[in-house]
């Protein structure tokens, strides 16, 4: 799940895997998470005081909407994201590996790209 604890909208660009081995990315979406207890008023932890740039939270959770492409998704601000990415293996290879998630997204100052921590590793009978 991504976080956007900013007052500033992002567009999401191309998401790429890092230091892929013998891995391809087929698609990279993303869908509204529902970030029940998740800067809410109320949650038994406050896991992200550190936000404090976040503006206040609606009371009700967001909805969880259907799949969409990534790329040119625009992220509001203290919005919750699911990163779903396809990936297969690359012609030949019975085995491949990502260390993580590359996520790119814009804002009209600069262009960022941020390893998403999400390993991957699969081979041609299994993959977790």
């Amino acid at each position: 799940m991504l976080h956007n604890p900013t007052l500033e909208t992002f567009t999401l660009g191309r998401m790429t895997l890092g230091d892929p081995q013998g891995l391809e990315i087929i698609s990279s979406m993303v869908q509204t998470a529902n970030r029940e207890g998740h800067h809410h008023p109320g949650a038994e932890t406050d896991a992200h005081a550190q936000h404090s740039a976040a503006p206040t939270p609606s009371a009700s959770p967001e909805p969880i909407g259907p799949p969409v492409p990534a790329e040119g998704y625009e992220f509001e601000p203290d919005a919750h994201v699911n990163i779903i990415v396809t990936v297969e293996l690359a012609q030949g290879a019975t085995h491949g590996s990502a260390d993580n998630i590359l996520v790119a997204f814009s804002s009209p100052e600069r262009d960022y790209a941020v390893p998403h921590n999400l390993k991957i590793d699969v081979d041609a009978t299994s993959c977790s």
